[in-house]
C-alpha cells in the first residue's frame, strides 16, 4: 500500500472508510448528472440575479460600500474600529473598480460567491457519497432560501460559507492525499475565511476534532504515520495563525457581538435554526411544519450512514453540529445571527441529499428510485422552498429597509431651513448613498447621556423650521430614547412612517408655551381632564407643521388612548390629521399617574398640495384597541365627541425646495 492509499495518519487504507476512490480514475457522473449540475447553476444563477436590485441597501450594505470605496489603507483602519475583519471589505474594494457602485454590481459579487458555493457543494457531496448525492446537494444549495437571501446581500455572509466549503473541500483532499500544494491551499483558505468572519474559528474547530478524531482508532500516536500525520497539521494550523498574525491583535481586542442573554428556550432557537437552514428566514414554522417535519427525517435518515461512509457522514455531523455547539456556548444565538449559519449551509445540503439517496435505496429498480428522487425534490420545492423565495421577492414583510424610498421622499418633501437627524452614527453611510440634497445632516450621538443630548441638540433645534429623524436600532444606539424624548419635550412630532425597520418622523419647530393660552374645563371619557390648550399662530403655508400644545391632567387610572387632531375645511371635510398617543406615543395615557399634569405636544403637517383658506382645527380622544371616541363634556354638560381648537389659516406655498441629484 502507497502513500496514497493510506489515511492522514498513515495507517488505515482510504478504501475501507469512504465509497469514492481519490487516484487517477475518480469516479465520475454519467452524462445525465453532468447535464442536471450545469442546469442547477443556471438555476441557482436565475434565483440570485432575479430582481437583485429591486430592494435597497439597507443599513449594514450602506456600510459595506462605503467602507469600500476607501482606499486600502481607510478600509483596514475602518474594520479595526468594527465588528468584522477587512477581507470582503477589501474585496469588494477591488470587485466595484471595474463593476461600478450600483446596487446590482455590488450585489452580484455575492451572486458569484453564492454560485462557487452551489458548485463547491455539489463537488464535496459527489467527492463524500457519490455523483447522486452531489447532484441532489448542489440542488439543494441552488434553490435554498437562506442561501439566496444572502447571495443578493452585500455583506460578509456568503464569502463566510464559500471559504468554509472551499477550506473542508481542501481539508478533505488533504486528509487523502497530504500533498503540500493542497495543504498550502488550504492554509490560504482558512486564513481568508479568519479574514472574513469572527465565527470562522468554529470551522476551524470542526476540522480540528475531525483530524484527531481520524487519528484516534490507532493504537498509539508512534503508530506509522501517526506522528507525522500530527506534525503535517500542526504545521499548517502555525501556517494559518502566522497569515492571521498582522490581524490577530485586533481580533482579540474586538469586542464582537452583543451576547443573547441567553433570553431565549433551546428548544425554540433549535427549532429557529432548523427552520433557517430547511426553508429560509421567510417562512415561518407553522406554514412550513409539514417541510420540517420531512426535513428532520430526510436529515436522520442522512445520518445514518453504511459502513464504508461513516466518515464522510461523520466529517459532514462535524462540520454541522460543532459551530452550532459552539454558538450557543459563547451566547451567540439571537435570530439576528442566524445568518453566522451560511458556515453550516452546506453539510446540511449534503446529509440532506444523503437522506434522501438512503430512502431510495431499498427499491431494486432505478426507475422507482428516480421517481422517488423527483417526487422528494419536487414536495420540498414546492411546500417549502418556492413559498420562502415568494417572500424573499414579493413580501413587504421580509423586504429590506428601504433608505431609498426615505431619500426620495425626503428630497421630494424637504425645503430650505430644514434638517435631518439620524439616530444611529453609521446610517449616515447608507442614507448619503441614496440622498443627494443639500438639507444638513446630523449623526446622532451613541449612548448619549442626557447632558450630551441637550448640548447637541439645542443648536438644531434652534436653526431650523422642521426636523426629519431617522430612527433605526434604538435598541442599540439610544436605549433610553433620550433623544427622542427631548424631542417629543422641544418640538411637534407630526407624523411617523416605516420603510421596513425604519421610523421616519417629521418635528416642527417653534415656541414651546409651558403654559395653556387657552383654558378650558373639557372632560374626555370619565378619567382625563384638559386644562387647556395652545395653538401656533399662524397664517401657514403648505408644508408647515401647526404648532400645538395640550395640557392633560388624569383624575383617575386612564385606559389606553391616542389623542387626534383633525383639521376639517369649511365643508367639514378632512384635509390633515395627526392620530398619536400622547408626547409622540412616548407617554401612552395608561402609564399617567392620577394628578399628573401631562404636557403633550403635537404637530398637524399640511400637505403641500393644500389650498390657501381657513380651517377648523378640532381634537379629541380614542379607544386604541376599538377606535371608540371618549365623549367630551364642556363644564359638565355633554359636548360630542371633539374640541374645537381654533382656526388655522394657511396663505401661498413656500417656494419650492432646489431639486435633488438623481439617485444612483
Amino acid at each position: 500500500m502507497n502513500a496514497d492509499q493510506r489515511g492522514f495518519c498513515g495507517n488505515t487504507p482510504l478504501r475501507s472508510l469512504r465509497p469514492v476512490r481519490l487516484d487517477k480514475n475518480p469516479l465520475r457522473p454519467s452524462v445525465i448528472v453532468r447535464i442536471l449540475f450545469f442546469l442547477t447553476l443556471l438555476l441557482a444563477a436565475g434565483l440570485r440575479f432575479y430582481r437583485l436590485d429591486a430592494q435597497s441597501f439597507w443599513s449594514d450594505e450602506g456600510n459595506a460600500i462605503r467602507a469600500a470605496q476607501r482606499t486600502i489603507p481607510l478600509v483596514i483602519a475602518a474594520a479595526r474600529g468594527d465588528i468584522h475583519p477587512p477581507g470582503y471589505y477589501l474585496l469588494l474594494h477591488f470587485w466595484r473598480i471595474p463593476t461600478g457602485d450600483s446596487e446590482f454590481a455590488v450585489r452580484a459579487l455575492s451572486v458569484y460567491i453564492g454560485l462557487l458555493t452551489v458548485a463547491l457543494t455539489g463537488r464535496l457531496g459527489r467527492r463524500m457519497l457519490g455523483a447522486g448525492v452531489g447532484a441532489g446537494a448542489a440542488f439543494l444549495a441552488a434553490v435554498s432560501p437562506l442561501a439566496v437571501y444572502y447571495s443578493q446581500e452585500a455583506r460578509m455572509y456568503a464569502l463566510l460559507g464559500l471559504t468554509a466549503i472551499a477550506s473542508t473541500d481542501l481539508l478533505w483532499d488533504f486528509l487523502h492525499r497530504p500533498r503540500p500544494l493542497t495543504g498550502l491551499l488550504y492554509a490560504l483558505v482558512a486564513a481568508a475565511g479568519l479574514y472574513t468572519h469572527y465565527s470562522f474559528p468554529f470551522i476551524l474547530v470542526a476540522h480540528n476534532l475531525l483530524v484527531f478524531g481520524w487519528g484516534h482508532p490507532h493504537p498509539s500516536p508512534t503508530a506509522e504515520g501517526g506522528r507525522g500525520g500530527v506534525r503535517r497539521w500542526l504545521l499548517l494550523q502555525a501556517l494559518v495563525v502566522l497569515l492571521y498574525l498582522p490581524w490577530l491583535p485586533t481580533a482579540l481586542r474586538a469586542t464582537g457581538w452583543p451576547s443573547a442573554g441567553r433570553g431565549y428556550t433551546l428548544g425554540t432557537a433549535l427549532l429557529d435554526i432548523f427552520r433557517a437552514l430547511a426553508v429560509g428566514l421567510t417562512l415561518e414554522a407553522t406554514p412550513a411544519r409539514m417541510a420540517l417535519l420531512g426535513a428532520g427525517i430526510l436529515l436522520a435518515l442522512g445520518l445514518w450512514p453504511r459502513r464504508e461512509r461513516v466518515l464522510a457522514v461523520a466529517t459532514l455531523a462535524l462540520w454541522l453540529l460543532v459551530p452550532l455547539v459552539l454558538i450557543f456556548a459563547f451566547d451567540l444565538y439571537k435570530p439576528a445571527y442566524l445568518k453566522f449559519l451560511l458556515a453550516v449551509l452546506p453539510p446540511f445540503h449534503i446529509l440532506l441529499a444523503a437522506g434522501i439517496h438512503n430512502l431510495a435505496r431499498p427499491f431494486r429498480l432505478p426507475f422507482l428510485a428516480i421517481l422517488l428522487h423527483v417526487f422528494t425534490f419536487s414536495v420540498l420545492t414546492f411546500h417549502a422552498f418556492l413559498p420562502s423565495l415568494r417572500n424573499l421577492y414579493f413580501n413587504p414583510a421580509y423586504a429590506r429597509d428601504d433608505y431609498r424610498g426615505i431619500a426620495a421622499d425626503i428630497a421630494a418633501l424637504g425645503r430650505p431651513g430644514d434638517g435631518v437627524i439620524l439616530n444611529a452614527p453609521n446610517q449616515w453611510e447608507v442614507f448619503t448613498y441614496y440622498y443627494r440634497g443639500d438639507l444638513p445632516l446630523y449623526p446622532a450621538p451613541y449612548h448619549p447621556t442626557p447632558e450630551q443630548v441637550a448640548a447637541w441638540l439645542a443648536p438644531i433645534l434652534s436653526s431650523h423650521r422642521r426636523l426629519f429623524v431617522l430612527y433605526w436600532g434604538d435598541l442599540e444606539a439610544d436605549p433610553e430614547r433620550r433623544m427622542e424624548n427631548m424631542l417629543a419635550d422641544g418640538a411637534y412630532p407630526a407624523w411617523g412612517r416605516w420603510y421596513g425597520r425604519v421610523r421616519v418622523a417629521l418635528y416642527g419647530l417653534g415656541p414651546l408655551p409651558g403654559e395653556p393660552q387657552v383654558t378650558v374645563r373639557a372632560r374626555f371619557g370619565p378619567e382625563i381632564h384638559l386644562h387647556g390648550y395652545a395653538l401656533g399662530k399662524g397664517p401657514f403655508a403648505p408644508g408647515d407643521v401647526v404648532p400645538v400644545t395640550l395640557f392633560w391632567e388624569a383624575d383617575a387610572p386612564p385606559g389606553r388612548y391616542k389623542v387626534f387632531l383633525h383639521l376639517l375645511d369649511e365643508g367639514g371635510n378632512l384635509v390633515a390629521q395627526n392620530d398619536a398617543e400622547p408626547r409622540g406615543d412616548l407617554s401612552p395615557t395608561f402609564i399617567w399617574s392620577v394628578g399628573e399634569v401631562v404636557t403633550d405636544r403635537h404637530g398637524v403637517y399640511l400637505p403641500p398640495d393644500l389650498p390657501p383658506g381657513r380651517y377648523r382645527l378640532k381634537a379629541g380622544m380614542y379607544r386604541v384597541d376599538t377606535g371608540e371616541r371618549l365623549p367630551l363634556s364642556l363644564d359638565g354638560a355633554p359636548a360630542g365627541d371633539s374640541l374645537e381648537l381654533g382656526a388655522v389659516v394657511v396663505s401661498s406655498p413656500h417656494p419650492p425646495p432646489p431639486s435633488a441629484a438623481p439617485l444612483p
